[in-house]
Parts: C-alpha cells; structure tokens; sequence
C-alpha cells in the first residue's frame, strides 16, 4: 500500500509540473529594451494585436496572455514567471538568450523604434573624426540597454562602450540627438528612423560610425516552453498578422511595420559576430 502511495504521487508531481511548464504555451511576450513607453501603457495597445493572432490561429480567444516589456530585466522577469511559448526580441536579448531559452526562430518582425536596418554613432559636425577621440566623452543614447550587443556586433570588439564613454541612457528618442546638438553630449548612438528625423530636422550632426546591416527583431518559439502544435500553428499566421487592411492598421497602432517568415539562418552573421 505503500509503494502505491509513493508511485501515485510521484505521477501527480509529474503531471502538475508538466502543466505548470506548459502554462504559458501560447503566451507572448514582446520585449525591446530602452524602447519607449511602459508596460502598462502598451497593454491596451497591444491587446488587438494578439486577439488577432488568436483568430489567425483559431485558438479561443484570450489564450495569448501577452505584454510588452521596454527594460531588459523586466523582460527576463517576465519569462520566468510566465513561461511563454512564444517571444519577440531585440537582437540583444536574442543573441544573449538564444541558447539557454532554446530558441527558435519563426519570424522576423520590423520594429518602428527598433534597430532598424543599422544603428549609428553620431557626433556634431567639426568635432570628433574617429572612436579614439571619443575616449572618455559624454554618450547619451536610448540605445544602452543592451551593451553587449553593441560592443559585439555595432563596434566589432574594437571598443568596450562601458569603459569607452561616459555613458547616460534616456529614454526619449531624440534626446540624445538633441544633447548633441546643444553640446550637452559628445555623441549618441541612432537607428534608422532616428537618422531621418535629424536629417529632416537639419540638426548639425554627422555619422561617424555605423553597425553592419541589421536583420529585424527576430520572433522566437521558446523551446522549453512552446509546444510543437503551436509552433506550427504560429509558423503559419506569421505571414498574415500584418497583411489586409485590419492587419496593418493593427500592426502600425502597436508599433510594428511587418512581420515575415524568417528561421534561424536569418540571423547566421548576427550570431557570428556576437561570438567573437
């Protein structure tokens, strides 16, 4: 009688963990760090958004439990408390997490406020005219979440941005451009939107350095936690969340100009870089 009770619970501890780890399957969390907003503010934004992918889905409504996440630790957090299937991710969070989430790319995702399709140091015309000037100066940015990623992939191992500048993050995305501007900074770091504001502007600033060719924000199954149905179920609506009328005015209200297929050879060089 025992050993009847000992098995028996030890199959009941089985079972609750496996639903417990399979609880968040078809959550989604969204995190882009030093992005602007909060994630309170972006939860009534968001929410058609996910509806959608449900009814692209066909899973019953509310399934997705989802939320946006604009700071690198909230975003972690958010992963471990929720186990979610399914993640949008900078490139930083991305590289840096790719092997101990298991992840696996299914989409990419072209963010409004995002990287871009590269990022750029930008200082005021007449000043400085290479990075070894830079030794010690002021760097403002909303671009300074994620270090690693810059030291890695936008700087090629060459400088240590941490140790390189004095470094103050802002979340505004034309502070730093404006810092500049008013001698306030040395230098900040801009993505692509962010360059055609201060050229349209005609803010005094030139670009001196720039990262290689930046793939979009990749959309990832978590392997711990995504369930192979549902992954295949996500593989095939990707295409769809931003297409038609409805799709791409959902898309644009949450900041997100496209979602396309993509896999995990999409972003090769990324993770060749980042490996140096």
């Amino acid at each position: 009688m025992k050993r009847i009770l000992i098995v028996t619970a030890i199959l009941l501890v089985s079972l609750i963990g496996g639903r417990q780890a399979l609880a968040g399957g078809r959550d989604l969390v969204i995190c882009m760090p030093g992005s602007p907003g909060s994630t309170i503010g972006a939860k009534t934004y968001m929410a058609p958004f996910f509806r959608r992918i449900e009814s692209l889905a066909a899973w019953p409504a509310s399934t997705i439990n989802g939320s946006f996440h604009p700071t690198y630790a909230s975003c972690l957090a958010r992963v471990r408390s929720i186990r979610p299937g399914f993640a949008v991710l900078s490139l930083g969070v991305y590289l840096e997490q790719r092997t101990r989430l298991k992840l696996r790319v299914i989409g990419q995702v072209d963010i409004l406020y995002g990287a871009g399709q590269r990022l750029y140091l930008v200082v005021k015309k007449g000043t400085y005219t290479s990075l070894a000037q830079l030794q010690g100066k002021r760097l403002t940015s909303d671009h300074l979440e994620e270090t690693t990623f810059l030291n890695k992939v936008m700087f090629g191992g060459k400088i240590n941005v941490t140790t390189h500048f004095k470094l103050k993050k802002v979340r505004a995305t034309t502070k730093g451009m404006r810092d500049v501007k008013r001698g306030r900074a040395d230098a900040t770091i801009i993505n692509d939107e962010q360059l055609r504001i201060m050229k349209r502007r005609g803010y005094p600033l030139v670009v001196l350095h720039k990262s290689p060719r930046l793939p979009g924000a990749p959309l990832v199954a978590l392997g711990r936690y995504a369930r192979g149905g549902d992954i295949s179920k996500m593989k095939k609506v990707v295409s769809a969340m931003c297409s038609g009328p409805l799709g791409r005015k959902l898309c644009r209200n949450t900041g997100i100009k496209g979602v396309r297929r993509a896999t995990n050879r999409t972003y090769a060089k990324m993770v060749r870089l980042f490996g140096k």
